[in-house]
């Protein structure tokens, strides 16, 4: 069995506290310095990082749906797909999802505009 990727190990292996790596994911980028956003990107998809919600989403879904909800929120002025950690997050979850013989559905959510 493969072992679990924590953000502690990320922050461990790029010598960053858990919460510049947590800043990071939850797109706070503006806390920590772009270089140091790009090199935790890199390490996120790089290892397989997933959040525990979707790893919880995975192993449970008997249906072998999962469904994504892409909020555009106003930070990415309607592009939030082009963002790239976004993009590569979900890049990871959409190979995660095959590999474990699941489909994943996006689906639109609310436009804060």
């Amino acid at each position: 069995m493969e072992e679990k990727v924590r953000l502690s190990d990320i922050a461990s292996e790029l010598g960053l506290s858990t919460a510049a790596v947590s800043y990071v994911l939850h797109g706070k980028t503006g806390m920590v310095s772009e270089r140091t956003a790009v090199r935790v990107r890199r390490a996120l998809e790089e290892r397989g990082y997933l959040p525990r919600a979707a790893e919880v989403l995975l192993a449970e879904n008997p249906a072998k749906i999962v469904g994504v909800v892409i909020n555009a929120h106003e930070k990415y002025e309607s592009h939030v797909l082009e963002d790239a950690f976004i993009a590569s997050a979900l890049n990871a979850l959409s190979a995660e999802t095959a590999r474990r013989g699941l489909q994943m559905m996006m689906i639109p959510g609310a436009d804060y505009r």
